[in-house]
């Protein structure tokens, strides 16, 4: 019962529409009708400025960090709190309270591994910037570097009970990314 609570309340943490909330209560806006429509920092930044936009980023990166240490606190067995650290990511790209729509999970996948495994950030981003410089472009870098995340991870844990933690997260990200791969890619076409 406490393993489902656990997973539960971790989906609710994460389908907390922050940048929604933040969007309406500086610039009275609806942040998903503003940009690129996402429900994430970029574009909270991009439509009301720096000071909405790192709140967002710091209270997404508190979703996942809170939810994987009620986890912890509720359970500590492992296969919860990976489930629990996946539900939470899945919560802020899908809210229920957005009609399944939300961010790009990178802030809120931060969050989680800031407790789980705080070494993959580093890796992660050094990784997202090296691509971001190839690519010459920043969504479609951090969307991309995510592919490394279950890789980092089995090196990390060696348990593939990591790796499938890693792909769920990896696979939950890119997915909120497709828009910027296909703009990326219209792009190199127009280049040629």
């Amino acid at each position: 019962m406490i393993e489902a609570l656990s997973m539960f309340t971790a989906y609710l943490i994460g389908a907390f529409p922050t940048a929604y909330l933040l969007g309406r209560l500086f610039k009275k806006v609806d942040i998903r009708q503003i940009g690129s429509g996402n429900v994430g920092g970029m574009n909270m930044y991009r439509a009301a400025g720096i000071l909405p936009g790192l709140l967002t980023v710091l209270l997404d990166l508190a979703k996942g960090a809170v939810a994987v240490n009620l986890a912890l606190s509720l359970s500590g067995e492992l296969t919860v709190v990976l489930i629990s650290s996946g539900l939470v990511v899945l919560g802020h790209n899908y809210s229920i309270f957005l009609s399944f729509k939300g961010g790009k999970g990178l802030a809120t996948s931060l969050g989680v591994f800031l407790v789980l495994s705080p070494d993959i950030i580093l890796y992660i981003i050094l990784l997202a910037l090296i691509l971001s410089l190839i690519l010459k472009d920043i969504n479609t870098a951090f969307g991309s570097a995510t592919v490394g995340i279950p890789i980092v991870l089995y090196f990390q844990h060696q348990q593939w009970g990591w790796v499938l933690f890693g792909l769920a997260i990896a696979a939950v990200i890119i997915s909120k990314h497709l828009n910027d791969f296909q703009a990326y890619s219209q792009r190199r076409r127009e280049l040629r």
